[in-house]
């Protein structure tokens, strides 16, 4: 496995400064690109350079590497986090209603029934804001817990891998359900 952490030149930390790490990435793919001229033969790979950057500038990727690097590798079918199960109920059931809502839409052809189905859709898209809203708040959060436990990362960190991985499900989860709603969201706009 790669140590993406190491090729960026980065330490292996939950949180890292997104403007150097942005940096950095722009100058080993400077360094490293095919069509540079001048240079033999790059020192690192320019393929492995960007995925190194895509996951290590996303939290969620960036977790689940360090969790493998420290051999603690996230398992896919973890239950949803207990903090978060009223939330999941909660967009579930937006999801089907806006669903629902679409598939009636699509079933109408005439426009004095589109017409009537007007506020109904006005009501979904203003409620999926607000749960999109909701959803990106606890992001949010999320991503200041991470920077929380950073603080304390070199001085505890076998114990802060149990937290790490409860970090990675949280954003796992959250980011899941906005792209689910951001979706919904672009077929009601349509």
């Amino acid at each position: 496995m790669i140590d993406y952490f190491a090729l960026l030149q980065q330490p292996r930390r939950p949180w890292l400064d997104s403007e150097q790490l942005k940096q950095k990435h722009q100058r080993l793919t400077l360094a490293a690109h095919p069509d540079r001229q001048g240079s033999n033969r790059p020192t690192v790979n320019f393929a492995a350079v960007n995925e190194a950057y895509r996951v290590l500038s996303d939290p969620k990727l960036r977790l689940q590497h360090l969790l493998s690097l420290e051999d603690r590798t996230p398992v896919a079918t973890q239950s949803i986090p207990p903090e978060l199960t009223e939330l999941f109920t909660k967009t579930g059931t937006a999801i089907q209603g806006v669903d629902r809502l679409l598939e009636k839409l699509r079933g109408t052809d005439s426009a004095l029934s589109k017409s009537l189905l007007r506020s109904e859709l006005l009501e979904a898209r203003r409620r999926s804001n607000e749960l999109l809203d909701e959803l990106e708040n606890l992001f949010v959060n999320t991503l200041d817990a991470l920077k929380q436990l950073d603080a304390t990362w070199d001085d505890g960190r076998k114990d802060a891998t149990e937290d790490l991985a409860k970090l990675y499900r949280r954003f796992s989860y959250l980011g899941r359900w906005m792209d689910q709603i951001r979706e919904r969201q672009f077929q009601l706009s349509i």
